[in-house]
């Protein structure tokens, strides 16, 4: 073997002439040169500096830390069991003056990717709806439907969700009215499309379940399948916005059913009761129905699980697990949450904040152990703060028109925002000075109701007695909103309305007749001349032999066939 050679160089950096570099074949050697015009004595300044600049990443390093979650998802559910009464029993709060301050950072993100966006941009309104409405959703009514002994088509159940989204903004007094013989009642795009008695004879025989569906455990089991479907389609594009909120919504019925429920003082005082999880603009990500207090176990897999928790604590976790479970840890860390103070509690705070995720919400006065004592009599924009010193969720109560506090694990006081409040000895709004946690919760808090709203606007005037026709009728308006709502955040430079969304649906649908360009409306003025008519199983009416056109029974009595 050859002998090892070295080389040696100096090397003199050009802004500290403080270092002499030597290089070897195998290694490096650097030494520290004193420099000559250095006293030896330290900088204060610059150690201050750098003293504050460590602390600062230290700091930063630090909350990164606590952000992340301690364990996985997957893990956390494991751990679940039926007979305990909080999510975090072993978790002590001690609760100090003073907030725990939090980077305002948080904002709505959204988290489309570019091929996605591309597809958005490229589909039509109904391929939109049918995202959600998917075929794999219409396969199954017509199975269900099948087996109750009503055959109908593809096509003919395209016509038939036509016809209702037609009836959203194309209202009439009756049903009936769409088929009049009087050309001021009479809609010839429904005409064409279908006949009266077709129409009548599937929405009187649609089935939303199968026989082998019925499930005595699950009062909701008639509308199971179709919304398992649902549910699913609306998680293929994921949750692509970072500020989601918890809420319930009624969906409106005054019929019979045990699944009804009555909310005082709202406006929708009567119907079927759901939670929903939305982002801010609208979108819907997860929903189920309401079956009752002993119905906890589907948000887990029909698993025996946190039987004894609070309701308003196992709905939020039920809503979030497939968000716990299908993003990355890493990530979740972006997403915020929000919600009102039925389901708001520290317990399910601190819970949310060990698997990643920062919430607020309001919170009633009897579910916290501590009290901020702030009276009517205070003046508006009074406020006081304390924090859980173990897992900082911070504890706000403010004066505004009435006493109102907070919990949250994303914000605190600081900074505070200004907002216009009237002032009765001013006689005139002024600013006033609110903590940031307030701020935050109103401007991310109302996803729920926007989407809510969305769907009263796309009420079909087609109704039915059944239950189950007021939860498919909410299947068609969300994917209709969510379709809207995710078109306007693709395309920004013309966004349109849900109004417009359900106009070119309808139209797509009802353009499937095979007949709707070359057949034509017969008035009674061009039957007359018909003799030939046969018995038709209305009682207004008589149906021609040979031209098929209809004719009303007081004109055949009086034309003396």
């Amino acid at each position: 073997m050859s002998t090892k050679r070295k080389s040696k160089r100096q090397k003199v950096l050009s802004e500290a002439e403080c270092f002499e570099v030597e290089e070897h074949d195998e290694h490096l050697d650097v030494l520290m040169l004193p420099n000559s015009n250095d006293s030896g004595e330290s900088d204060c300044e610059s150690d201050s500096d750098d003293n504050s600049i460590n602390e600062e990443l230290e700091n930063l390093f630090r909350n990164e830390c606590d952000d992340l979650p301690q364990n996985s998802y997957q893990t956390i559910r494991k751990n679940y069991t039926p007979n305990q009464s909080k999510l975090e029993p072993d978790h002590i709060f001690e609760w100090v003056d003073g907030e725990k301050k939090y980077d305002p950072q948080y904002k709505n993100e959204t988290f489309i990717s570019d091929s996605v966006a591309k597809k958005i941009r490229s589909s039509s309104s109904t391929e939109l709806f049918e995202y959600f409405f998917s075929m794999e959703l219409k396969e199954f009514i017509l199975e269900a439907t099948c087996k109750n002994d009503c055959q109908i088509s593809m096509t003919e159940l395209d016509k038939f969700l036509g016809i209702i989204i037609l009836s959203i903004f194309n209202q009439r007094k009756s049903q009936r009215d769409y088929w009049s013989q009087n050309h001021l009642l009479a809609c010839d795009a429904v005409a064409r499309a279908m006949s009266r008695n077709k129409f009548e004879d599937i929405k009187s025989k649609l089935k939303l379940s199968k026989p082998g569906d019925e499930n005595s455990d699950d009062r909701a089991w008639r509308v199971r399948g179709p919304l398992e479907i649902f549910k699913k389609n609306v998680r293929q594009f994921g949750y692509f916005s970072s500020a989601l909120s918890v809420d319930e919504m009624m969906v409106k019925f005054r019929g019979r059913t045990i699944l009804k429920q009555f909310i005082r003082n709202k406006p929708v005082r009567f119907g079927i009761k759901m939670w929903a999880l939305c982002s801010s603009e609208g979108f819907l990500f997860d929903c189920d129905i309401y079956c009752g207090k002993n119905s906890k176990s589907f948000f887990f897999g029909n698993e025996e699980k946190l039987n004894k928790c609070a309701l308003g604590s196992c709905v939020v976790v039920g809503l979030l697990q497939n968000l716990l479970s299908s993003v990355v840890p890493r990530n979740v860390v972006k997403y915020h949450v929000y919600f009102d103070n039925f389901f708001t509690s520290p317990d399910l705070l601190v819970h949310l904040k060990k698997v990643g995720l920062r919430a607020t919400g309001t919170v009633r006065a009897n579910r916290i152990q501590v009290k901020n004592p702030i009276s009517e009599k205070d003046p508006r924009g009074t406020f006081i703060a304390k924090h859980d010193k173990c897992s900082g969720v911070n504890y706000v109560t403010v004066k505004d028109s009435k006493v109102v506090s907070v919990l949250s694990t994303l914000a605190g006081v600081t900074p505070m925002s200004s907002v216009k409040r009237y002032s009765s000895e001013a006689k005139s709004k002024v600013n006033i000075a609110f903590p940031n946690a307030f701020k935050t919760y109103n401007k991310f808090m109302g996803g729920v109701d926007l989407h809510d709203a969305h769907c009263s606007n796309l009420m079909p005037c087609i109704r039915s007695k059944k239950w189950t026709w007021v939860v498919l009728m909410r299947l068609v308006q969300a994917s209709i909103t969510n379709a809207t709502v995710l078109r306007n955040l693709v395309v920004l430079e013309k966004k349109i309305g849900t109004k417009d969304m359900a106009m070119q649906i309808a139209e797509s649908y009802l353009k499937k007749s095979e007949s709707l360009k070359n057949h034509k409306v017969r008035r009674v003025e061009q039957k007359k001349n018909c003799a030939n008519f046969s018995k038709c199983s209305s009682r207004t009416q008589r149906k021609c032999v040979e031209c098929d056109a209809y004719l009303c029974v007081s004109c055949f009595q009086d034309s003396h066939y």
